[in-house]
């Protein structure tokens, strides 16, 4: 899978330079696909509207869409059953049947704002998909402090139980914030699941159907297989770890009873402390090799000082410790004290100050 998130890297880089919709249609052919069912469009939000938005019974709200926002709107192609069996049809066309309920259909729209809310995003997707009987993918290119960035939103749709010529919108499912410049290694995981040569029907059955596609996709796009899939691949790594750790004997002497306590809880600290790096409450860098070989003594495997150096200072000198200054302005968040006073360091074997400062 890595050759794949090398592609989709260079692919997401595209968006920098080239049109969006060109861009787009990159990523979709380096995913795996790829459609001769296009529609032009000249990218006006105003005449996508004249075109598509006839429908009296699901009418298209501008305000919840933020249409006012959309730079431009673009067309991408028609996916439908033909393509995806990889052989054309007696009747095949390459005209675009925005009617076809098997197919999907895919649209990218750039939007002039800044720092959009997920919800305000996912409303777009679903006012866009409230045009169309069959399920829209959208691309949203928007900025997130004042950074590029790809918002992919796909819906769930179902038959409607009173009418079964309906259908019913579900619950959006967005891909939100992926990075341009420089896509987190999650981001990357999700789309390299998402490739056509990547995708896992849940009985295995071959994806040559729109419906098979379908399944595939909600396999990947679901929250609670997403989180399964963590802890099973957090569990995996914790039973490879666990006979290679070693932990000081210094409060508990079962030697085995202690690396597994101690190494549960590293665990919890390190997601917690992640949880809070993606909310940008903790430097990215502490978490770089290239900046830490800057800061820190070593990072060799067998010397490393970074447990010392800066997780111990992290969990306790920063998350442990009060922010300010005492009484007498002196910062709660400090190095201790090196010097003694004959013979006694009054602050030694303080852990909720800053140590290792050697390191």
């Amino acid at each position: 899978m890595s050759d794949i998130r090398g592609e989709i890297e260079t692919s997401l880089a595209a968006f920098g330079s080239g049109s969006l919709k060109t861009a787009s249609i990159g990523l979709l052919n380096t995913l795996g696909y790829q459609s001769d069912k296009v529609l032009e469009m000249d990218g006006s939000p105003d005449a996508f509207l004249a075109q598509f938005d006839s429908d009296l019974e699901r009418p298209f709200n501008k305000e919840k869409a933020l249409f006012t926002d959309w730079k431009s709107v673009d067309f991408l192609f028609q996916l439908s059953d033909e393509e995806l069996a990889g052989q054309a049809s007696l009747f095949e066309t390459n005209q675009v049947d925005t009617g076809l309920l098997r197919s999907y259909l895919f649209f990218a729209v750039e939007l002039s704002g800044n720092n959009y809310a997920r919800g305000k995003l996912t409303a777009i997707a679903r006012q866009i998909n409230r045009l169309f009987p069959t399920p829209v993918m959208v691309f949203i290119k928007h900025m997130v402090d004042k950074q590029s960035v790809l918002s992919i939103a796909v819906i769930n749709r179902r038959q409607n139980k009173r009418d079964a010529e309906k259908d019913v919108l579900g619950k959006v499912t967005i891909i939100r914030s992926i990075s341009l410049a420089a896509p987190h290694r999650g981001h990357l995981d999700i789309l390299a699941s998402f490739a056509f040569e990547n995708l896992v029907h849940p009985q295995r059955l071959p994806i040559n159907c729109f419906d098979n596609l379908h399944a595939a996709w909600e396999e990947i796009f679901n929250v609670e297989l997403l989180n399964k899939r963590f802890y099973q691949d957090l569990a995996r790594w914790y039973f490879w770890a666990l006979p290679q750790v070693q932990f000081p004997a210094d409060t508990e002497p079962d030697e085995e009873k202690r690396n597994a306590t101690s190494l549960i809880r590293l665990l919890t600290r390190l997601i917690f402390c992640w949880f809070l790096k993606e909310k940008q409450l903790i430097p990215e860098h502490i978490f770089n090799r290239s900046e830490l070989e800057d800061i820190l003594v070593d990072l060799d495997p067998g010397n490393s000082t970074y447990f010392q150096g800066i997780l111990q200072n992290l969990f306790f000198a920063t998350l442990n410790q009060r922010m300010g200054k005492d009484g007498k302005g002196v910062p709660f968040r400090r190095y201790v004290t090196e010097k003694d006073f004959q013979g006694k360091n009054k602050e030694h074997g303080i852990t909720n100050l800053f140590r290792y400062c050697r390191f």
